[in-house]
C-alpha cells in the first residue's frame, strides 16, 4: 500500500514544473516574474532606496488561490508601457484597472531606514481588461546564507532562504528572501550556505507587529513581502559540501 502511494502522480508538481520551465524559457534562466493583477496606487520616482531611478513605483493586488490579497510593489518607466491602451497620461489615471507585468525580482536596501524594498522590476507593463489573475516567479540562484528553520505558533514548518540574484539596476547582488514550508521546509532545513537551488514561488505580502521599544513594549505594524516557495529543487552543491 505504502508503495502504491508513492506512485500516485503529484499533479500540482506538475503543473508547477511546466509553469517554471515556461518561465525560464526564451534564454530568461535565473529570474523571470509574472503578474495580472489590480493597479492600487502608482507615483512617479526619481529614486529608489537613493539609487537613481527614473519612472514609477506601483502597488498591484493580486489574488492567492483561497483569496486572499497580495500586495505586490513594481517598478517600471516609461519604456516598458504597452501604448496600445493609450499613452502615459492616460495610465496615470487609470487606478483600478487590470495590469499585466512581467519582468525580474529585486531588492534594493535603503540605508537610512534599513528597511529593504523587495520589487519586481518589469520589462513589460499593459491594461488589460480581462486577465487571467496570475503571480508566478521563478528562480534561480545561491544561497546566501545557512537556511532558518521555525515552526509557527499553529505548527506550520517554515524554512527561510534568501537566493543570491543579479541586480539589474547596479550590476552587483540582490538577496531575495524565499520561505518554504512544510514538508520542503523539512528538506531545505539541510541543505547549505552556497548551494544553488531553482525555485517556483510567488510574490507574496504579509503583515507582522515589530517591537520598537523592548521597555515599554510598544509596536509598529509592518508589511513583509517574500517568495513564498510551491517548488524548489537542489541543482549544485556548495564547494565545500561533501
Amino acid at each position: 500500500m505504502r508503495k502504491e502511494q508513492d506512485n500516485k502522480p503529484d499533479f500540482l508538481r506538475d503543473i508547477n514544473t511546466a509553469i517554471m520551465e515556461e518561465l525560464t524559457a526564451g534564454g530568461i534562466k535565473d529570474n523571470a516574474a509574472g503578474l495580472a493583477g489590480e493597479l492600487k496606487e502608482v507615483e512617479e520616482v526619481t529614486e529608489l532606496c537613493g539609487l537613481r531611478f527614473n519612472g514609477y513605483l506601483a502597488k498591484i493586488e493580486t489574488p492567492r488561490p483561497r483569496g486572499t490579497l497580495d500586495e505586490v510593489i513594481v517598478a517600471f518607466t516609461d519604456a516598458v508601457i504597452s501604448k496600445e491602451e493609450g499613452d502615459i497620461a492616460g495610465f496615470e489615471i487609470a487606478i483600478g484597472s487590470k495590469v499585466l507585468v512581467s519582468g525580474k525580482v529585486q531588492t534594493l536596501k535603503d540605508f537610512e531606514s534599513g528597511k529593504v524594498l523587495v520589487f519586481i522590476l518589469a520589462d513589460f507593463l499593459a491594461m488589460v481588461r480581462n486577465p487571467m489573475m496570475q503571480d508566478d516567479v521563478a528562480l534561480r540562484g545561491v544561497i546566501a546564507h545557512e537556511p532558518v528553520y521555525r515552526t509557527t505558533p499553529r505548527g506550520k514548518r517554515i524554512t527561510d532562504i534568501s537566493v543570491i540574484v543579479k541586480n539589474e539596476l547596479t550590476g552587483n547582488k540582490c538577496f531575495v528572501p524565499c520561505i518554504c514550508w512544510q514538508e520542503q521546509a523539512d528538506e531545505v532545513a539541510g541543505w547549505q550556505q552556497g548551494d544553488t537551488v531553482e525555485l517556483l514561488g510567488r510574490y507574496q505580502s504579509r503583515q507582522y507587529e515589530k517591537v520598537i521599544d523592548t521597555d515599554s513594549g510598544s509596536r509598529e505594524r509592518r508589511t513583509a513581502y517574500e517568495i513564498s516557495v510551491q517548488l524548489i529543487n537542489r541543482k549544485e552543491l556548495a564547494e565545500n559540501e561533501s
